[in-house]
């Protein structure tokens, strides 16, 4: 066996050699896809635009494996906002159906030993 694999195959995990064919095939299709573009060759029908999406396929698939293996989340595609936001008027409301139910709690305990 020749190539990377044959070099760094032993040192690398299955999951790093998978994403480093991957990349190897993603970069030699993206090249090709620009010299055809500089070509002025149309791709939105060519069987490399289907290759492409292809290895992308893949690419999420390894990510979903990695994830699992590291025990984390996998990632969702977008990238989730930075800092937290309160929504206002919920809390408000949460608060509310909280002392709401407080002050029925005393009222009912109130008439107990009002009875008693």
């Amino acid at each position: 066996s020749s190539g990377i694999n044959a070099e760094y195959g032993d040192t690398l995990s299955p999951i790093e050699q998978a994403k480093s064919e991957l990349v190897t095939a993603y970069t030699v299709n993206s090249l090709y896809w620009g010299f055809l573009t500089t070509q002025g060759i149309n791709l939105d029908q060519h069987p490399l635009k289907k290759e492409m999406e292809r290895i992308q396929t893949y690419m999420r698939k390894v990510k979903l494996v990695e994830s699992e293996i590291q025990g984390v989340r996998p990632p969702t595609g977008h990238n989730p906002p930075t800092h937290q936001t309160i929504d206002k008027y919920a809390a408000a409301r949460f608060i509310k159906r909280g002392l709401d139910k407080e002050e029925s709690l005393k009222e009912k305990q109130r008439k107990i030993e009002d009875q008693g």
